[in-house]
């Protein structure tokens, strides 16, 4: 409400308040100010053209109640101005529904945009639960694939490795038996199993010489040609039809050079120097035997005297079998056969007291010479130490000489199902293809020499020799033969004396097969 002064003009009688119109006036400017207040209302939450349409009818009243007042002019001026700011006001009013409108607009935007904006949200997080869900599956299956991947690949890898090392293995067996891949192309066939990755063609379990597209025919198609030229090869060779002897050699005469005649008493002392140089206080100390000779060792790592007499052999022309100049009496194997290789061994130890040998037919025999006498059943080894020499096979009359260092190596058992411990190492990996370490020795066991090379003669003649070494080469560049004190007696000293004293010579019997090799 606005307040304004009624003023009178000039004392007369009837005293005419000026301000009393314009107060009815503004009075009637309220009622229109309570309208417009109401078309804003209406405005607001009616259609423009509604609001419009009232206002105008509000107005016309208005200005027909003002001409019926009769206001004077300086009334007049302040309505008009009014009125102008009336208009200016009902100006306004369209304005504000404008702005109002664009802020519903506004309003309406963004409540769409916050919509769309918790919809994206709403799928990105279902796309991420799904992808996580799907990542998640694909980690678990992809470890589970690695896991049988790499199992499946480390037990192909094992598989592969022991394959190749048995294929090698074959093929330097059949280059020992038939001397065949000393030239550069039979090296070249070692190299190609040692470089092979593949396994090849093993059409119906046998291998196939055939190669794949990348040149590799693997380790089956070196098998399959190395079991054909063994099929001509034996045969062309003289391996499936060998010639066989039975030589005793003396090491007394034919590798120390000392003559056996009875009456001389320098010789016999000469043969007793010898053995006393061979007298070892202990066998085990010997690197050669440590691991070679079985049940040598002592549990309480007692010392193991004996006697160790170390010789070389070989097969050349104009030598006898240790090696010497051949002379009168000296036995030696032809070089005509390109190898000549052991089946059986034997031992005699002439002059021998103590010896009884049961046999059928020269019955029991027992030799005894008072102080001298020795155990009935001694034990000696013959172990090869150096390498095995054969000469190449005489196809193109060559006369080339090989050498081979054979180790006498164990094959494990594939499961070991009685889980036994053959040796303190095991070699171990995640399925158990090797039960213990690979390639252990074989270690020599010890035989029974006999007093009379005609034991090795007899009906029975394997009955008193040892197959040990059979497969190996007559010519070796050392051998040791090993007499172990303790089973000659007790007492190591007194078994050592006794057997210095008694035994007259050391005979080496060999029963060999001989290939011809053309």
């Amino acid at each position: 409400q606005v307040a304004i002064p009624e003023t009178a003009i000039g004392g007369l009688a009837n005293t005419v308040y000026v301000g009393a119109p314009i107060k009815f006036a503004v009075t009637k400017l309220g009622l229109v100010a309570s309208n417009i207040s109401r078309v804003f209302s209406l405005g607001f939450h009616h259609a423009s053209s509604v609001a419009a349409f009232e206002a105008d009818t509000i107005a016309n009243s208005v200005d027909a109640e003002l001409e019926s007042l009769g206001l004077a002019p300086e009334e007049e001026q302040m309505l008009f101005e009014w009125e102008k700011r009336f208009v200016e006001y009902q100006n306004m009013r369209f304005e504000i529904a404008e702005r109002s409108k664009a802020l519903r607009e506004a309003l309406e935007t963004y409540r769409n945009a916050l919509k769309d904006g918790e919809r994206v949200l709403a799928e990105r997080e279902i796309f991420r639960k799904r992808a996580a869900a799907l990542i998640s599956g694909y980690r678990t299956r992809d470890l589970t694939f690695r896991t049988f991947r790499n199992e499946a690949l480390e037990q192909y890898s094992t598989l592969f490795d022991l394959a190749a090392r048995y294929t090698y293995l074959a093929a330097k067996s059949y280059d020992y038996e038939t001397g065949l891949l000393g030239s550069d192309a039979g090296r070249t066939i070692l190299n190609s199993i040692a470089s092979s990755r593949s396994l090849g063609d093993l059409t119906g379990g046998v291998p196939q010489a055939t190669v794949s597209t990348l040149g590799d025919a693997g380790l089956a198609g070196t098998m399959a040609r190395l079991q054909s030229d063994w099929a001509v090869a034996k045969g062309r060779l003289g391996i499936n039809n060998p010639d066989t002897n039975g030589t005793l050699f003396s090491l007394r005469r034919e590798l120390f050079r000392i003559t056996t005649s009875a009456n001389s008493t320098e010789d016999e002392l000469n043969w007793q120097q010898a053995l006393e140089q061979h007298r070892v206080a202990d066998i085990t100390s010997d690197p050669d035997l440590a691991d070679a000779c079985a049940g040598l060792r002592r549990t309480n790592g007692a010392p193991v005297p004996g006697f160790v007499i170390p010789f070389n052999t070989t097969i050349e022309p104009g030598k006898n079998f240790f090696g010497l100049p051949l002379a009168e009496g000296d036995h030696a194997f032809s070089e005509s056969n390109f190898a000549t290789k052991i089946f059986s061994s034997g031992v005699v130890l002439r002059g021998y007291q103590g010896m009884t040998l049961n046999y059928q037919t020269t019955g029991n025999t027992t030799s005894t010479n008072g102080n001298a006498t020795l155990s009935a059943t001694p034990y000696v080894y013959l172990i090869p130490c150096g390498q095995d020499k054969m000469q190449a096979p005489p196809l193109g009359n060559s006369g080339l000489v090989r050498s081979w260092q054979v180790r006498d190596q164990a094959l494990p058992l594939p499961y070991n199902l009685g889980a036994t411990a053959f040796n303190s190492g095991t070699f171990f990996n995640a399925f158990g293809t090797l039960t213990e370490k690979p390639w252990i020795l074989r270690a020599h066991a010890a035989f029974r020499p006999v007093d009379n090379p005609a034991y090795f003669y007899g009906l029975v003649p394997r009955e008193f020799t040892n197959t040990r070494l059979i497969g190996r080469s007559a010519w070796n560049t050392r051998w040791k033969l090993v007499i172990p004190a303790h089973t000659l007696h007790s007492n190591s000293q007194t078994a050592m004396d006794r057997f210095v004293g008694s035994v007259q010579d050391i005979e080496l019997f060999l029963r060999t097969y001989s290939h011809s090799g053309n």
